[in-house]
């Protein structure tokens, strides 16, 4: 019998080669990521604006499925579910490498909102295509968060010098 290591708590053996991959796109990224609560999530957060957190999981279900889940570091007042659901429905109809979905949160004044998407990983795909799935597919998270998040309007700059007269 095997002993229990980071690499077989999962005992499919697709996970092994899953969690590669995962991590080698991290460091050729040059990503500094944190591990989650279980061997098989990743965390780090985005050098964009706005900053995105980007979780990578291998689902515990199939171990050859990616889960990638980004969302901004806030959230957003409840008021604004109306305006949220219908821009997430419009963005979703689009086709988009990513779906926003608008989802509570323990604040019930607060509501957040996630762009997700799932990726069988098979043993033919090589590590440029993974890693081309997840740059695409957190750019275009990226897009969504862009476009929910229009620029603040920041109040006209103060003149250097005042006027003489």
């Amino acid at each position: 019998m095997r002993p229990a290591t980071d690499r077989n708590i999962y005992p499919m053996t697709n996970d092994v080669r899953c969690l590669n991959l995962i991590e080698r796109y991290l460091r050729t990224r040059g990503r500094r990521y944190f591990r989650g609560h279980h061997d098989a999530e990743y965390f780090f957060v985005t050098s964009t604006r706005p900053r995105l957190h980007v979780h990578l999981e291998i689902s515990p279900a199939h171990d050859d499925m990616l889960i990638l889940r980004v969302n901004p570091g806030h959230f957003f007042p409840a008021t604004e579910c109306p305006w949220l659901a219908h821009f997430s429905d419009m963005w979703n109809r689009q086709e988009r490498e990513v779906t926003a979905i608008v989802h509570g949160s323990s604040d019930p004044q607060r509501i957040g909102v996630v762009a997700r998407r799932s990726h069988w990983i098979r043993k033919t795909d090589s590590f440029e295509d993974f890693a081309s799935f997840v740059d695409r597919t957190i750019a275009d998270a990226t897009d969504l968060f862009d476009e929910l998040s229009p620029p603040v309007d920041l109040p006209a700059a103060q003149p250097l010098l005042r006027h003489a007269g």
